[in-house]
């Protein structure tokens, strides 16, 4: 089965098709809408042949469907006709949690996405939970989104920047036991060399998980997309059908 995978950031777009390691990018930014994106998309993918469309959207997803107009991109996303969107069915999942599944390699693990913003999602057992803790204050009354961003590297540097993620790693793997931490995105190549039990994964994890997200849920080896809550489930849009919410794959 060939899946077309889409990653929205707030800088680029990048689309994979299946077997090809390496992505193509577009940009993104306040002009992109998601008309724009899917126009964007299929010039980019005329000449590959797909049955499957795997999206990673950056902003809250609720039963399958954007819930919330992203910051950094145009308006529209939540009102779109995503049923009408390809040729063949497509899913949406969080692109945080996208990246996450792509990374996932057991037990209990907490992934932060260093991009434009700060993405962060939890993978229990093989449930995807999302989460929003760039909220969360980390110091000086500052959040971790001020310090972890793309903006907060430029604003405090490289070596601030660092010790403010390893900081975050280390006081949030401990408050979620996770048994380890996946530092991906963009920025994630700029930490150098990790502690153990932080590891480092990158933008190309996203293709892995928008693979995974077309996996039979109850396989052994994959992480059970079947029990994922509503809000995390990544619905099947058919063309020529109304969109139904469905509870996994």
């Amino acid at each position: 089965m060939n899946i077309l995978v889409i990653d929205i950031g707030g800088t680029n777009i990048k689309v994979w098709k299946t077997g090809e390691g390496d992505c193509e990018k577009s940009s993104s930014g306040k002009k992109l809408t998601a008309r724009r994106l899917v126009d964007r998309v299929k010039l980019i993918a005329e000449d590959w042949p797909f049955e499957r469309v795997s999206l990673g959207y950056p902003g809250k997803v609720h039963h399958g469907r954007p819930a919330e107009d992203p910051y950094n991109l145009g308006p529209g996303w939540v009102a779109f006709d995503w049923s009408s969107a390809f040729s063949c069915p497509l899913r949406i999942m969080n692109d945080a949690c996208m990246q996450a599944l792509g990374s996932y390699e057991g037990g209990r693990m907490l992934y932060l996405g260093l991009g434009t913003g700060i993405g962060t999602a939890f993978i229990i057992d093989g449930k995807i939970v999302p989460l929003a803790l760039g909220h969360l204050q980390l110091r000086d009354g500052k959040d971790f989104g001020h310090f972890l961003s793309r903006k907060g590297l430029k604003l405090h540097g490289a070596k601030v920047w660092r010790n403010a993620v390893l900081e975050a790693g280390r006081t949030l793997q401990a408050a979620f036991l996770a048994d380890y931490v996946v530092f991906g995105g963009g920025n994630a190549k700029k930490l150098g060399d990790l502690p153990d039990a932080f590891r480092r994964g990158g933008n190309h994890n996203a293709y892995f998980g928008g693979l995974r997200m077309w996996e039979d849920g109850h396989a052994a080896e994959a992480p059970r997309l079947a029990l994922v809550q509503p809000d995390d489930v990544a619905e099947t849009f058919t063309p020529g059908a109304q969109p139904a919410a469905q509870s996994g794959p």
